[in-house]
């Protein structure tokens, strides 16, 4: 079976078992009466972005349907060579961000950790690699901090 094929299967079922969570959650969580979030409201939004996800990952896999599978064999036996470091540096990369995390705060830590993974992986974009890494960390700082309130760690170096 041909990825665009599995693609398109996975990204199907994944997308029913997105919308069927989201409208299932709130329905096997209680109702909570305080000014906020309701406490399915995370997981909905969970099954939101997995259901969205998903249907864009079936999309990729449709339109990626007529590939050769000379291009595909040939693509696959050069990324199986190449994986392993790929994925040891990644690991390295981890639990570096783990250990850099409370040294240097959530935010440059994160900016870091974007950057050297995008580049271990081959994107050499580096306008799009400094912008995702100077706008992604803020904005899901402002999203744990300030809607889900859940504290990230600050610097303690500084």
């Amino acid at each position: 079976m041909n990825m665009a094929r599995v693609d398109i299967i996975a990204g199907a079922l994944l997308c029913v078992f997105g919308i069927v969570i989201y409208f299932a959650a709130p329905l096997t969580v209680g109702e909570y009466n305080e000014v906020g979030l309701t406490p399915w409201s995370f997981p909905s939004a969970l099954a939101a972005a997995l259901a969205v996800l998903s249907a864009l990952l079936c999309f990729n896999g449709w339109r990626n349907r007529n590939r050769e599978n000379s291009t595909e064999k040939a693509e696959e036996e050069g990324s199986r060579s190449a994986s392993t470091p790929h994925i040891i540096a990644a690991i390295v990369v981890m639990g570096l961000y783990i250990i850099g995390m409370p040294l240097f705060g959530y935010l440059l830590a994160t900016a870091a950790t974007l950057l050297v993974l995008s580049v271990i992986y081959g994107n050499r974009r580096w306008l799009g690699l400094f912008i995702v890494a100077a706008v992604s960390p803020p904005v899901l700082f402002f999203f744990f901090q300030e809607v889900m309130i859940i504290l990230l760690p600050e610097a303690s170096l500084f």
